[in-house]
């Protein structure tokens, strides 16, 4: 019937609408939660004068606009430096320390070691693919065992794509996506609901 049709129609776009819209709004609110308790445990936000819910994020944007600040003149970068070795040095904490610091530059750093482009491989099987990324290059020490020319992968897990697998994966295995980099990772971060061809999502 072309009235059931109808309100089927309204009800699935109301859906499609509607669905998107609440989960970012819990998402952002999730986020504001956590950086908010997170930064009033090292930023003592009870001896401001006022409080209110999300005081601890605005504080805690402050400190790393102002910490980029500092980073960009030359004092404060020599005084960053100057930190960074001696945190370096402490045992156990030092190796924590310059794996996380490495971590973040690499994902968000503008050098040679970011994601180069997104690709396919076989993982975590033969016969099961699943979207990765290549970055740098292999650490020569690892090609001393093999006599194939391996690439560096990283492969994301969904929905958080900052934890996942470094796998070296041959590279006639490795099939590169038509692709950016932003969009695989929209792709995952929405465990394939998000599509990069508009045409599939009016289907």
């Amino acid at each position: 019937m072309p009235a059931v049709k109808s309100v089927r129609s309204h009800f699935i776009t109301g859906f499609l609408v509607l669905v998107p819209v609440l989960a970012t709004i819990d998402i952002a609110s999730w986020f504001v939660d956590i950086v908010d308790r997170t930064a009033r445990k090292y930023i003592p936000t009870e001896l401001l004068p006022f409080d209110f819910i999300g005081l601890g994020l605005i504080i805690a944007l402050v400190v790393v606009f102002v910490m980029g600040v500092l980073a960009n003149n030359f004092i404060g970068k020599w005084l960053i430096e100057q930190v960074d070795i001696v945190l370096r040095k402490f045992p156990i904490f030092g190796g924590v320390y310059g794996s996380i610091q490495q971590f973040l530059e690499t994902v968000f750093g503008s050098g040679q070691d970011k994601f180069n482009e997104a690709v396919l491989v076989e993982f975590p099987r033969e016969g099961i693919y699943s979207i990765g990324f290549r970055t740098g290059v292999p650490d020569s020490k690892l090609l001393e065992h093999t006599k194939k020319k391996l690439v560096n992968v990283f492969v994301p897990c969904t929905p958080n794509p900052t934890s996942g697998f470094y796998i070296l994966v041959p590279a006639d295995k490795v099939s590169p996506l038509e692709m950016s980099v932003q969009e695989a990772f929209k792709i995952v971060i929405s465990m394939g609901v998000v599509t990069t061809d508009p045409k599939k999502l009016k289907k």
